[in-house]
């Protein structure tokens, strides 16, 4: 969607926003917001809010207009309930022809009479004799809608991620391959493996939707222990099958006021440091990150990657070395 004269003109006369960013997730039953401001070279969390499916327009334009966020660039994640994610074969054609020769395998992959809006990821490691993509697919008609939304509420949309790579915006760089466990609210926990800020691998482990519900007990007898399964394939996948140095660390933000319990349960099981996802922002004293929404909070961190990217390449002359994060996915 483009911006028209009147709102190209309106944005310009709001001038700029104090605030550094807005991230917004679009879960399957609320809308979720945040807001980072900078603070010198730091990242502050200093809103939270939350907007029902019904009538979410709005009550954003009223919450960015009481708060004064109008112009601020905002960011756009979507979970689950609004996307496909596909693994196709990578179509054999030139690399510029790829975006419109995906159009034809997801003819089949998709239900008809309805139009798509798509995007691929292109993973950073492959199965021996594989050569496949990452296809997300969302409706032409949500996107249409939540875009205008933001652009009446007069924020700046700057792009749309989804739940996966969201996570991988608030995953520390590191040489070393990390597996993160991050779960939304009675959601699926979607396990990332990350390794210099790319996203080999990906994949969601159901059955644990009601985590949030067991005792430290329950835990113990059997629960961990799955978790624990399916983290181990997960890892046998990524250093068999993509050829890869084993994984040094596990992050979680899991559905549950037991994680510190759980994360010592699956270090005793594993034998891997187990560590509470925190990312690198300042958590204001009335929020808390194990609360938080990691689709929300990723979506406002991509615009301080976007700018560490920029630096990187300037600093390199090469103003187009910023990698996409790309992925395997699993089911």
């Amino acid at each position: 969607m483009r911006l028209s004269w009147r709102q190209l003109i309106k944005s310009k006369l709001r001038g700029k926003s104090s605030y550094f960013s807005v991230g917004i997730a679009f879960s399957g039953d609320s809308v979720l917001l945040c807001a980072l401001q900078k603070q010198g070279d730091e990242l502050q969390w200093v809103l939270d809010a939350s907007f029902s499916h019904s009538n979410w327009q709005k009550q954003l334009a009223d919450y960015v207009q009481r708060h004064k966020l109008a112009n601020t660039d905002c960011y756009v994640s979507l979970t689950s309930h609004w996307y496909q994610l596909l693994q196709i074969d990578k179509p054999n054609v030139p690399e510029s022809e790829v975006y419109a020769a995906i159009a034809w395998p997801l003819k089949d992959l998709l239900p008809p009479n309805t139009d798509y809006v798509y995007d691929y990821l292109n993973p950073p490691a492959q199965a021996t004799g594989q050569s496949k993509l990452s296809v997300v697919a969302i409706p032409r008609k949500d996107i249409k809608s939540l875009s205008k939304g933001i652009y009446d509420a007069n924020l700046n949309l700057q792009s749309i991620l989804i739940e996966e790579t969201a996570t991988v915006e608030l995953t520390p760089t590191s040489d070393d391959a990390v597996i993160s466990l991050v779960q939304e609210h009675g959601e699926e926990i979607v396990l990332n493996i990350v390794k210099n800020n790319q996203l080999y691998f990906t994949r969601r482990l159901r059955g644990f939707e009601n985590l949030g519900s067991y005792s430290e007990n329950e835990l113990s007898m059997g629960i961990t222990e799955s978790l624990c399964i399916q983290i181990q394939r997960s890892m046998d996948y990524f250093e068999s099958q993509l050829r890869q140095s084993p994984v040094r660390k596990v992050l979680l933000k899991l559905d549950t006021s037991l994680s510190e319990k759980l994360a010592k349960q699956i270090q005793e099981n594993m034998g891997l440091p187990v560590n509470l996802f925190e990312p690198e922002i300042i958590c204001d004293s009335s929020f808390n990150f194990k609360m938080a929404s990691f689709s929300c909070l990723g979506a406002a961190y991509v615009k301080h990657s976007v700018i560490t990217e920029k630096s990187k390449a300037t600093e390199q002359g090469d103003s187009n070395s910023g990698i996409p994060k790309s992925a395997e996915v699993s089911s």
